[in-house]
């Protein structure tokens, strides 16, 4: 049975939870991802295409013992961040595979450079949530999480970059 507690929070709805106890993601869900990759692709070329029109402009304005560093350093950026258009175009269809995993919740935050983590771990499987994921799981209670990992990481789990889809409370 959905709790709607945990469906609200962690952006999933019955239809989501059936699909994900098959094992695979639900149309939305995936529709979600294909987005994402989408606007990633988008940005980095728009990104790109400043690099590159800013690297001209300079080139055009600045006098001669300036332009050289400048172009230098500009076109650095923009080959960095042409490579990463490249790896978003070359990632747009990556395929996820669903797994699950079931045991008993452990919460924890750790101190980082940027604030506060929050990490529910689960069999030694850890999932980053937001603040909001982190109130709503109970440390101690079972869970069984449905998760998406990348096509090319699923050789270690664990390590792996995981997205829960859904998770369940068990009684």
């Amino acid at each position: 049975m959905l709790d709607s507690g945990l469906a609200d929070v962690f952006h999933f709805d019955e239809t989501d939870l059936q699909y994900n106890r098959q094992g695979v993601m639900s149309p939305t869900q995936s529709q979600k991802y294909a987005e994402m990759n989408k606007s990633c692709l988008q940005v980095s070329v728009v990104i790109t295409l400043g690099f590159i029109a800013l690297t001209v402009v300079l080139g055009l304005l600045l006098n001669e013992e300036n332009r050289l560093p400048a172009i230098a350093t500009l076109g650095v950026f923009s080959i960095l961040s042409g490579l990463g258009t490249w790896f978003a175009y070359a990632t747009r269809n990556d395929t996820y595979v669903m797994h699950q995993i079931e045991g008993e919740a452990r919460l924890r935050t750790d101190s980082t450079e940027n604030g506060r983590r929050y990490v529910v771990s689960i069999s030694g499987y850890e999932f980053g949530v937001d603040p909001t994921q982190y109130e709503v799981v109970q440390d101690g209670a079972s869970y069984r999480i449905y998760y998406a990992v990348p096509e090319g990481q699923t050789k270690s789990l664990k390590t792996a970059s995981k997205q829960i889809q859904s998770l369940e409370r068990l009684s």
